[in-house]
């Protein structure tokens, strides 16, 4: 299974989960160290702009390949078993709670859940505290810029 991240070029290599520990996120709160990644490259990149200033480009970032074997534990939260305000912004405190509960339970490496921006599409919530980790690879980091015309 491959799945694909964008961070800063200091950043990109960490799997701690740190970053999102610090700022927390929808499916996680301030304090939980989780790694946000995406099904494919197309989503990643909407998820990191959707989070961006208008007309900013950072210059420092890279995408990330990470792997893993198709045998490790996932948790997938389908749509229908979300609260009715899943979609919001910000983010609602229940899908904070639902992400730091699904970490501390440390029951499977990956959860599976249903991307805002794109119906039909996934986005993935690795926990870096689960054992399953160390099958976590980086197989390839490239520089990353956004294509200018997202950036109008």
């Amino acid at each position: 299974m491959k799945l694909y991240r964008i961070a800063k070029n200091d950043y990109i290599r960490d799997l701690s989960g740190f970053g999102a520990q610090l700022y927390g996120g929808r499916w996680n709160l301030k304090g939980t160290a989780v790694i946000y990644a995406s099904e494919c490259r197309s989503l990643a990149t909407l998820e990191y702009l959707v989070h961006m200033p208008l007309s900013y480009e950072p210059l420092d970032l890279s995408m990330a390949t990470l792997w893993m074997p198709d045998s490790v534990s996932i948790e997938e939260l389908s749509v229908k078993s979300l609260p009715r305000d899943w979609k919001t912004y910000p983010p609602s405190l229940k899908l904070n709670q639902i992400g730091s509960k699904w970490v501390n339970r440390r029951n499977t490496l990956l959860l599976k859940v249903p991307s805002v921006i794109v119906k039909g599409e996934f986005n993935f919530i690795i926990n870096p505290v689960h054992p399953e980790i160390a099958k976590v690879k980086i197989v390839e980091v490239l520089p990353y810029r956004f294509d200018e015309r997202l950036l109008r």
